[in-house]
């Protein structure tokens, strides 16, 4: 049955320290070691979220099998990575915003704050898209070859110190290109904007 079931591609990020840009429960600026973890390289898509749940309902911006599905809730996302670690037989789960925010970067310091060049070859915003959010793997993947973790869509992650309440990361094809950097967060209602959804992680010792 897992073989036949939609899922995510699962992308190896390599382990290394991490320059906190912004995370809750840690400082700004604190060197922090990543474990290697897995990361799916794009969202949780239309067709991958529609076998956990059949009649999810896809938004008209992003309708095809392969586009992001896009208006998840916080418990919508973590109910899904319960259904696939079963499925699996595997830890899914979502990342957690330091996990996340170390994938953004590529592992690049420099990238902290990206050039205006840097977020066009990588996001999609709302000065280069026009009623829809085209395909994520149409603009470059960072460093680690994951795409679309800026613009795009806002994307749960856990909190450690918290897991029971989630933050969004990354900010979506709606917003103004100069806002776009790997410490954008907003600490939402769980229901969350309409441009949310999520990856899914995996620790690589498991």
């Amino acid at each position: 049955m897992y073989t036949s079931v939609p899922r995510p591609i699962l992308w190896l990020v390599p382990g290394g320290d991490h320059r906190v840009l912004d995370v809750g429960g840690y400082r700004s600026g604190e060197v922090v070691e990543i474990e290697p973890f897995y990361l799916s390289k794009l969202p949780v898509s239309n067709e991958q979220f529609e076998a956990f749940d059949p009649a999810f309902d896809r938004a008209p911006e992003s309708p095809e099998d392969r586009d992001p599905a896009v208006g998840v809730t916080w418990e919508e996302a973590v109910e899904y990575c319960r259904w696939y670690a079963a499925l699996s037989r595997k830890p899914m789960r979502l990342p957690t915003e330091l996990e996340w925010e170390y994938a953004c970067t590529g592992g690049e310091e420099g990238v902290a704050q990206p050039t205006p060049d840097q977020v066009e070859a990588l996001a999609w915003h709302r000065a280069n898209t026009a009623d829809r959010l085209p395909s994520l793997e149409a603009k470059e993947p960072n460093s680690f070859g994951l795409y679309g973790l800026l613009g795009g869509l806002w994307e749960w992650t856990l909190v450690e110190s918290a897991e029971s309440r989630g933050v969004l990361r990354g900010g979506s094809w709606r917003e103004a290109p100069e806002i776009l950097r790997p410490s954008l967060r907003a600490e939402a209602e769980l229901s969350g904007p309409d441009w949310t959804g999520f990856r899914v992680a995996k620790p690589f010792r498991s």
